[in-house]
């Protein structure tokens, strides 16, 4: 017989959420595209992983079989090298795909050199196919954020400077990072059209956003500079103090 449930023991039920029916709509329609990103980043990073790595793991394996064949029926020298070449450049593909992916996962570059380092990665990459021109300007410490906020952070700033430059209309971007130990202050400037903070289509992108400074503990600000000038987004986020294990 199945063990009997213990009804003296009730777990408590979460608050209910005072939510209209567009806000509600709004919160579904973000978490419906993260969930749909989620999945998709899944599935490419299996389809990577049984494309790139396991089909050059099997490489390695066929040619270590082969060496092993040249070497056990006393084959030269010269083929047994050649053979030892490819296993060699086989292996350095079979890691450069490893790097790759863990590149897309959490970018090295965040987690060895830090922030600044990272964050000058990023322009470089999205400049790379910008007509305009993107400049950065970092002043200050690196600030300790842990490991996910750190990330997180980077994903933020990687998410408006990928609007700016492909979406905005944009022919410049400056971006002025000043951070310290305990929190870090950005403004980005651009001469694009934003409509992304105003047109209701666009109301997904800016929750993420949103969400993401949430996340954080964050506070981004918007302003323009005067009727058709440029638009500023300012972000302020602090280093939130480490939670003590229960």
């Amino acid at each position: 017989m199945p063990p009997a449930l213990n009804s003296g023991h009730h777990s408590p039920m979460p608050p209910a959420l005072n939510l209209d029916n567009k806000m509600a709509g709004s919160l579904l329609q973000v978490l419906s595209i993260a969930l749909r990103e989620e999945d998709q980043s899944r599935v490419e990073l299996a389809q990577n992983l049984h494309r790139d790595v396991s089909g050059s793991m099997v490489a390695c394996t066929s040619l270590g079989e082969m060496i092993r064949h040249e070497i056990a029926n006393g084959g030269d020298l010269e083929s047994a090298c050649k053979l030892l070449g490819s296993l060699d450049a086989a292996l350095r593909e079979a890691l450069q795909h490893v790097r790759d992916l863990q590149e897309k996962q959490y970018p090295p570059v965040l987690k060895v050199f830090g922030l600044a380092a990272a964050l000058q990665q990023l322009v470089r990459t999205q400049g790379a196919n910008f007509a305009g021109s993107i400049v950065l300007q970092i002043n200050g410490e690196e600030p300790k954020f842990d490991i996910i906020s750190r990330l997180n952070l980077f994903r933020l700033m990687e998410s408006l400077l990928r609007h700016f430059v492909h979406h905005s209309g944009t022919s410049w971007v400056e971006v002025v990072c000043l951070t310290s130990p305990d929190h870090v202050e950005v403004t980005i400037d651009h001469d694009g059209d934003d409509g992304m903070w105003s047109l209701a289509g666009a109301g997904s992108e800016v929750a993420r956003i949103e969400a993401r400074c949430l996340l954080l503990g964050a506070r981004i600000q918007v302003t323009r500079n005067g009727a058709g000038g440029n638009f500023r987004v300012s972000l302020t986020a602090h280093v939130q103090p480490a939670v003590a294990p229960q």
